[in-house]
């Protein structure tokens, strides 16, 4: 009985250490990876299982899903035998061939078992490499991303708590269904201002890009003065925008000044029961040094 109770005394006292041990653990940087930036897009680089060849993901925190690129699934002689629906902004759905790659590699860490849904990509043509496919919530739900915009660096941390050496100000993440939300709020052009949860959307291609149902609410299509128009090729459809800018948009404890901003009657991305602004994208963040995303701890830490 005496050797049970000096066990657990035991037990007890390195309890404690075990904790830091575990926090210790989670500080450790299990990926770095270098990206380039393509059309405000960040690309990052993989490798499969059968294969050495080293792919070209993008990264972008609103791919609820991943998609690879078709060409690339049949050089892999990457199967499919099933079809599964997937939208675009325009929230057209439809089916495309989905198969599954049992380790995706990024640098010396993996990502076991990811599900992809494979299309042409024919929009990334342009781009300095071949783009491979698009990843955001399988990599979000896995690590730890600290997007470092001024080295031009990723670096990747267990799922877990925040690590402390992280840089930025704290601020609350919310969950639109797997899309990552934050609270921020945009001045008119008259010195009124609207709050409004947003889309945290790292690679788009926009400053914000404003859901139709708020455009009309608020009458932003009246209040921003109009820049141009243009056309762009969505996933499925050309769609027409009309640009605009906002004076400032704020975030918890940082402001952006002169804010590029679009709409377009076509774009409600919004699909919750709560009220969602739009989204934010690459022109904003591009203004932080740094950004770190704990998806599964709902935090973004950004450092000016």
């Amino acid at each position: 009985m005496c050797n049970v109770k000096k066990l657990l005394l035991l037990i007890l006292l390195c309890l404690p250490a075990l904790t830091f041990a575990q926090d210790v653990t989670n500080s450790k940087v299990v990926a770095t990876l270098r990206f380039q930036i393509f059309d405000k897009y960040l690309i990052i680089p993989a490798t499969v299982t059968n294969s050495i060849d080293t792919l070209h993901f993008i990264f972008d925190t609103g791919a609820e899903i991943t998609t690879f690129n078709q060409e690339t699934a049949k050089t892999l002689k990457l199967e499919s035998k099933e079809m599964a629906g997937m939208s675009g902004t325009d929230d057209v759905v439809i089916n495309v061939p989905i198969s599954t790659i049992s380790l995706l590699y990024l640098a010396k860490t993996r990502i076991p078992f990811v599900k992809v849904y494979l299309e042409n990509l024919t929009q990334f043509k342009g781009s300095p490499v071949r783009i491979d496919g698009i990843i955001g919530v399988d990599l979000l739900k896995t690590f730890v991303v600290t997007i470092d915009y001024e080295h031009q660096v990723m670096q990747l941390y267990r799922a877990g708590k925040t690590p402390p050496e992280v840089k930025g100000k704290r601020m609350p993440l919310a969950l639109n269904f797997k899309t990552p939300v934050i609270e921020a709020m945009i001045q008119l052009p008259d010195g009124n201002t609207i709050a409004n949860r947003y889309h945290f959307i790292s690679g788009g291609e926009y400053g914000i890009l404003f859901n139709w149902p708020f455009v009309e609410k608020y009458h932003l299509n009246t209040l921003l003065p109009i820049t141009n128009t243009d056309k762009v090729q969505d996933l499925f459809k050309v769609l027409t925008y009309t640009n605009t800018t906002v004076p400032f948009l704020a975030m918890g404890a940082h402001r952006v000044e002169q804010v590029p901003a679009s709409y377009s009657k076509d774009v409600d991305d919004a699909g919750s029961i709560t009220e969602v602004a739009g989204a934010i994208g690459y022109f904003v963040w591009k203004q932080f040094r740094s950004i770190t995303i704990n998806y599964n701890e709902r935090e973004l830490f950004l450092e000016k």
